[in-house]
């Protein structure tokens, strides 16, 4: 039986009803899984109060490895909730929630982790100073070499820096980080994702890739001479002009494009994919998936979120969790 664990997320935005409502959808279809849902006693009872859950469950505060069919919500203890802003409450829950799921894992009492949006601001309120859900997990693992992927069916994504400034990230370029980039992609994308041969796009980091140094040096020293190393073995091609790479949808030729920043890859990504990315850790000893938004305060209370992105990184989790055992049996 493959058992999954879903956060709450923040408890001010929509992550408890996106779980929900994930339920709804895909536990009656999976009679052979097993689901556990980490989220306050009370936020639950709220939520369902407006999203009538179709499926049967039980709520404990103890970690149970069971193979029933019932949904066990793991209380994690009331939390006041105050829609549509983050708070210190939200930011401890949405901790708290994480930390739990974290065990469930390293028990293996689940395969994976489906992790709802959270807050940055609300957890650094609550006095928890990750940059994000990526950089936790990576350290509960002791994980070093990690990257952060968006997977779809249009194209998949991954960050050279994640949640760093613009200033800052020039100096964060080494060629030795690219090659580990390089790496971790390469391995992800043939044991988690099954692609053999595997082809890697790699953006450059100034206007036109650098136009040969006229217009940065970051292209000619350091991200044309890690692509050249890591290409006498692997299929991979840059640095690409990103403007062009993505008018001109390159991206199709590509099994995964590596930018260097945030939004360079990641304002193409959603704007093809928004409702329908997934947000995947690579490299992690754990399988660990997200949707691809935020906790969208906006409508936080108004019950009228979509949660298809949630139940892509539920299709992800179980789709990698699935390879990952094939390929530890093979062995």
């Amino acid at each position: 039986m493959n058992k999954f664990v879903l956060t709450c997320g923040d408890i001010n935005g929509i992550g408890p009803e996106i779980a929900i409502k994930t339920l709804n959808k895909v536990s009656s279809k999976n009679s052979s899984q097993k689901f556990y849902f980490i989220c306050p006693a009370n936020i639950f009872y709220n939520t369902i109060e407006h999203i009538n859950p179709n499926f049967e469950f039980e709520i404990t505060s103890k970690l149970k490895n069971d193979s029933s069919g019932l949904i066990t919500v793991l209380d994690i203890g009331n939390f006041r909730q105050s829609a549509g802003k983050p708070t210190i409450q939200s930011g401890k829950a949405a901790y708290k929630s994480l930390v739990k799921a974290f065990a469930l894992l390293n028990t293996k009492t689940v395969h994976a982790v489906i992790t709802a949006p959270v807050s940055k601001t609300a957890l650094h309120k609550a006095g928890i100073l990750f940059p994000g859900q990526t950089e936790m997990f990576a350290e509960w693992t002791n994980t070093s070499k990690y990257v952060m992927t968006f997977l779809s069916r249009k194209f998949n994504a991954a960050l050279l820096t994640i949640h760093k400034p613009i200033k800052e990230v020039p100096v964060l370029l080494k060629l030795k980080k690219l090659i580990t980039a390089f790496n971790v992609i390469y391995r992800m994308l043939i044991d988690d994702l099954g692609i053999s041969n595997p082809r890697i796009a790699v953006l450059g980091l100034n206007p036109h890739a650098g136009e040969g140094g006229i217009i940065g040096n970051e292209e000619r020293n350091i991200i044309t001479p890690a692509i050249q190393k890591f290409s006498k073995v692997h299929s991979i091609d840059g640095p690409f002009s990103p403007d062009a790479f993505f008018a001109n949808r390159l991206y199709k030729d590509y099994n995964m494009v590596l930018g260097m920043y945030h939004d360079q890859v990641l304002v193409p990504f959603k704007l093809l994919n928004f409702r329908g990315g997934v947000n995947y850790t690579a490299g992690l000893p754990i399988v660990r998936t997200s949707p691809d938004h935020g906790v969208a305060y906006d409508i936080a209370g108004e019950y009228i979120a979509d949660e298809s992105s949630m139940i892509k990184a539920y299709r992800y989790a179980a789709q990698i969790a699935k390879k990952r055992m094939t390929n530890f049996i093979e062995k």
